[in-house]
C-alpha cells in the first residue's frame, strides 16, 4: 500500500514539476519531487499546478506514516520477544510447511501455547498463525539464538519439522546443548522428523536420541511410517477381514499405485502382519514401473521377501480401465485392497474402474491430499459398501498421535512385565541388558515393545473374531492351551520379523546386542523351551493390559 502511494505521489509530483517547469529534464523533475518526501518543496509564488501542490502534502506526509508504522512494527517485535520469553510449558514447532502446519493446528486445538521458527516470510500460513494466536519467530531454527529467544529450555514440546533431515537434527542437538547447560530446567520432549531411513537408523545410536534424560527426551518421527502405522491399526487386515480370518490359509493384498508411501506400508505389513494363519502374509505390487519400485525396496530391505511373499505387477493407473482391472483382480483374487497412488487424479481413476467390478473383498481408498476434487468426488462412493475413503497423512497430526502417548504408556507395561518376569526367572541385567528402567532402554528396543503393544489388537481380534472384546474373554480364551500356542507362536514370529528388518542375524553363540546377533532367529519348532516360554508369559499378560487400557480410559474421561 505504501509503495502504490509513493508513486503515486511521484507521478503527481513529476507531472505538476512538468507543468511548473517545462523546459526541465525529467531528471531534474524527479529529483525535485522525490525532495517532496522531506518538505524540500520550493517553487516561485503563483499559481501552483494541482498535482504538485496535493503532492507536496502527501509525499511528507507518507513518510511519517511509514516512518511510525517502522516504529511500531520494531517495538512489536521486541513486544512479542518479551511475551515469548515469559512462556513456559508452551511448544516449539520449526518449519511451517508441509510437515510443520498441522501440527501447529493441532496443537492450537489443544489450547496448548505455541511459537513457531520460520524462516519464509512469505509463508502462505503465517497469516493464519497470527489470527489463531501463534507466535512467529521469522528466523533459523538452526541457530540456537533463536531456540533460546523462544524460550526452549522453559518448553514442554520442541518439534523440528522442516522439510531437511539434517536441520531438523542439528535443531534437536542445539537444544540438548542448551538444557544441558541448565540441567535444573523442566521436562523438554523433541521430535524430529526424519525422513531418511539410513539417517534415522544412525541416529538411533547417538546418546540425545537414544536415551531419555531427566530434564530431555528426543524422538525421531517419520510422517509416512505413522501414516503406515494409523492405516493398519485403523484398516488393516484384522480390522477388515475380522470375521475372515480364522478359514484363510493366507492372506492377499493388493497394493495398487505408485505412491512412496507404500514402500512404508509394505515393511509395517512385514513386520505387524502375523495373523496366525497357515502361510505368510501375500502382496502383490501393482501400477506403474511397479517391478522397479519392488527392487528398489528390496535393495534397502533385502530380506523382506524372505519374511513375506511379494510380487510386482506393471499397470498404467491413468489408464486404467474396468477389463484391466477385473483381469488383476482375477489373477491375483485379493483378501483387501489398498489404492495408494501417487496423485489424486490416478487415485480417482483407480477407484472409478474398481469400482465398476462387482468386488468382493474390500477397497481402502488411500487419499494423502485432502482437496477439493476428492472431496466432492468422495460422496459417489458411498454407495459401493466395499468402499472407504481414508486420509492417512492427515489422521496422525494430532497431539497423542505424534508423541504416541497411548502406546508408550502400552508399551512402557510391556516392557515392565518383562523385566519381572525375567528377574522371577532368575535372569540379570548381567546377562540381559534389556532389563533396564524404560528410560535406559536404547530406540531400537523402545520400538520393539511399542510394535508390540499395536500387535496386541491384533491378537485379540484373532482369537474373538471381533472388533471388540473384554478382559475377561481373552482371559477365558487363554485357558485354552491351543489358544495361547497359536498367540505365543504368532509373537514369536512377529520377533524375529522384526529383527531380521532392523538387520539382526542368527548365532549359534551367545546373543550380542552390539553385533546384532542371536540364538533366537529360528523357528517355532526350533526355538528352546525357555524361549517360548517368554512368549507364553508375554501373551498371558495381554488381560492384565486390557484391564490397565480400560482403566487409563476410565480416568482420562
Amino acid at each position: 500500500m505504501i509503495g502504490i502511494c509513493a508513486v503515486l505521489i511521484i507521478g503527481l509530483g513529476t507531472a505538476g514539476y512538468s507543468a511548473l517547469h517545462p523546459d526541465a529534464s525529467l531528471s531534474d523533475q524527479l529529483y525535485k519531487t522525490l525532495g517532496l518526501f522531506t518538505f524540500g518543496f520550493s517553487a516561485p509564488t503563483g499559481n501552483i499546478p494541482w498535482q504538485l501542490n496535493v503532492a507536496r502534502w502527501l509525499a511528507p506526509a507518507l513518510l511519517s506514516y511509514a516512518a511510525v508504522k517502522t516504529i511500531l512494527l520494531m517495538l512489536r517485535g521486541q513486544l512479542l520477544l518479551l511475551r515469548i520469553r515469559r512462556l513456559q510449558n508452551h511448544a516449539v514447532v520449526c518449519g511451517l510447511g508441509e510437515y510443520g502446519w498441522p501440527i501447529v493446528q493441532a496443537l492450537a486445538a489443544k489450547d496448548i501455547p505455541t511459537v513457531v521458527i520460520e524462516p519464509d516470510p512469505m509463508n502462505s500460513h503465517l497469516g493464519w498463525a497470527d489470527n489463531t494466536g501463534v507466535y512467529v519467530l521469522p528466523g533459523n531454527a538452526r541457530d540456537a539464538n533463536n531456540l533460546v529467544k523462544v524460550n526452549v529450555t522453559q518448553a514442554k514440546y520442541l518439534l523440528a519439522v522442516t522439510e531437511d533431515d539434517a536441520a531438523n537434527t542439528e535443531i534437536i542437538v542445539q537444544a540438548y546443548q542448551l538444557k544441558q547447560a541448565d540441567p535444573e530446567s523442566p521436562l523438554l520432549k523433541c521430535i524430529a522428523h526424519v525422513q531418511s531411513h539410513e539417517l534415522a537408523a544412525v541416529l538411533y545410536d547417538d546418546a540425545v536420541f537414544s536415551q531419555d534424560f531427566a530434564h530431555f527426551s528426543a524422538r525421531i518421527i517419520n510422517r509416512q511410517q505413522l501414516a503406515a502405522r494409523w492405516l493398519l491399526l485403523q484398516h488393516g487386515p484384522d480390522t477388515e477381514l475380522v470375521n475372515d480370518i480364522p478359514r484363510l490359509e493366507e492372506i492377499r493384498i493388493l497394493l495398487l499405485g505408485n505412491h512412496a508411501f507404500v514402500e512404508d506400508l509394505i515393511v509395517r505389513l512385514t513386520k505387524l502382519g502375523h495373523y496366525g494363519t497357515a502361510h505368510p502374509v501375500h502382496i502383490t505390487l501393482a501400477g506403474p514401473q511397479a517391478a522397479v519400485q519392488l527392487e528398489a525396496i528390496n535393495k534397502r530391505w533385502p530380506v523382506l521377501s524372505e519374511i513375506i511373499s511379494i510380487k510386482a505387477k506393471d499397470i498404467a493407473l491413468s489408464f486404467l480401465s474396468a477389463q484391466n482391472a477385473q483381469q488383476l483382480i482375477n489373477s491375483f483374487k485379493p483378501h483387501l485392497i489398498y489404492l495408494c497412488a501417487a496423485d489424486t487424479e490416478s487415485t480417482l481413476i483407480g477407484a472409478k474402474a474398481l469400482a465398476r467390478l462387482t468386488l468382493h473383498c474390500p477397497v481402502m481408498v488411500c487419499q494423502f491430499a485432502d482437496d477439493l476434487l476428492t472431496r466432492s468426488i468422495e460422496p459417489a462412493f458411498h454407495s459401493y459398501a466395499q468402499f472407504k475413503f481414508v486420509y492417512p497423512t492427515q489422521e496422525i497430526f494430532t497431539v497423542a498421535a505424534i508423541f504416541n502417548a497411548t502406546q508408550d504408556q502400552l508399551a512402557i507395561a510391556i516392557h515392565n512385565h518383562y523385566v519381572e518376569s525375567q528377574i522371577a526367572a532368575g535372569d540379570t541385567a548381567a546377562n540381559n541388558t534389556s532389563l533396564v528402567r524404560w528410560e535406559d532402554l536404547p530406540e531400537t528396543l523402545k520400538d520393539a515393545n511399542r510394535n508390540q503393544a499395536d500387535h496386541l489388537q491384533i491378537k485379540c481380534r484373532v482369537i474373538t473374531g471381533s472388533l471388540h472384546y473384554t478382559p475377561e474373554q481373552i482371559e477365558q480364551a487363554l485357558n485354552d492351551k491351543k489358544t495361547l500356542e497359536r498367540l505365543a507362536r504368532m509373537e514369536h514370529d512377529r520377533w524375529v520379523a522384526e529383527k531380521r528388518l532392523d538387520g539382526w542375524h542368527y548365532t549359534e553363540g551367545a546373543k550380542n546386542i552390539a553385533a546384532r546377533l542371536s540364538p533366537s532367529l529360528i523357528s517355532w519348532e526350533q526355538l528352546p523351551e525357555s524361549e517360548r516360554q517368554k512368549d507364553r508369559d508375554s501373551v498371558h499378560n495381554i488381560p492384565h493390559l486390557l484391564r490397565w487400557i480400560e482403566s487409563s480410559t476410565t480416568n482420562h474421561e
